[in-house]
């Protein structure tokens, strides 16, 4: 009796501690090709504005990040996942951090090296797709921790 009374008060804590991983409302759709506009015109701002407006370009997409970072805190009812990810998102977590990475390098290479409007076309639909990837990898992950915590 005991044991079962342990168990259940262990799952209830796995389950509030994964919450916030798991308990979120829908990204909207426009999300993953915002992300990828946004990606593009950084792109645009470093590898096609002149220095002297380049920092002020700079700030103005921060601004936007900012911005819609506050909004999306709200959306989630103002709690965002802190802590230790629950096991079952590490794949996604690890798939978008190496795709960050790539497009990153990938942008700066095409950049240097060809045309900053090539690197921000290229960088508007790989971060849109990875973006867009990493929204259902991140549901099913949600998903199958919601299954396993009960």
């Amino acid at each position: 009796m005991e044991s079962d009374e342990v168990r259940r008060a262990l799952r209830d804590a796995d389950r509030a501690e994964a919450a916030p991983w798991t308990d979120y409302p829908p990204t909207p759709r426009w999300y993953p090709p915002a992300v990828g506009v946004w990606a593009a015109l950084v792109t645009l701002a470093f590898g096609e504005i002149d220095s002297h407006l380049r920092v002020a370009v700079v700030l103005a997409l921060v601004a936007v990040e900012i911005g819609f970072v506050r909004w999306y805190v709200r959306h989630r009812g103002g709690v965002m996942p802190t802590g230790a990810a629950p096991r079952e998102f590490r794949g996604a977590i690890v798939g978008f951090v190496v795709a960050a990475a790539l497009i990153v390098i990938g942008t700066w290479v095409l950049v240097t090296t060809v045309d900053g409007w090539v690197g921000a076309a290229v960088a508007l639909v790989t971060t849109t797709v990875a973006i867009g990837w990493y929204e259902r990898a991140y549901a099913e992950a949600a998903n199958r921790a919601r299954e396993r915590l009960g």
